[in-house]
């Protein structure tokens, strides 16, 4: 799995970087081959105004998953990262199952009877 991390408004951090990477890896490891790349965008919305304004976005592809997105905010940039990072372990393994789902169980669609019945 190839994780990025980018910085989109705030300084680079290796230390916030080294935190997504560890984060991605404690909660993503476990889907294997099933997730190929990680795209982890660290964002301050508000700049110096404050608030919950640092957002954590979050791209996932893998060849079962398909894409998958999803964004948090934080009071500061681990918090968002820790919340997303758990979330995105949430949809891709609920996204997984679906996938499983479809491919072993049978495709049955529900129609109406043809079946007659004679008095």
């Amino acid at each position: 799995m190839k994780i990025v991390v980018r910085f989109l408004g705030l300084p680079p951090s290796e230390m916030l970087r080294e935190h997504c990477e560890r984060q991605a890896l404690f909660h993503l490891s476990r889907f294997g081959h099933d997730l190929s790349s990680v795209d982890i965008r660290i964002r301050d919305v508000n700049g110096p105004k404050g608030g919950a304004d640092k957002q954590c976005q979050v791209f996932a592809t893998g060849p079962r998953l398909g894409y998958s997105t999803l964004q948090e905010l934080g009071e500061d940039a681990y918090q968002a990262v820790d919340a997303a990072m758990s979330r995105l372990a949430r949809t891709v393994a609920r996204g997984l199952e679906r996938a499983r789902d479809w491919k072993a169980g049978p495709h049955h669609f529900h129609q109406a009877s043809s079946r007659q019945t004679r008095i």
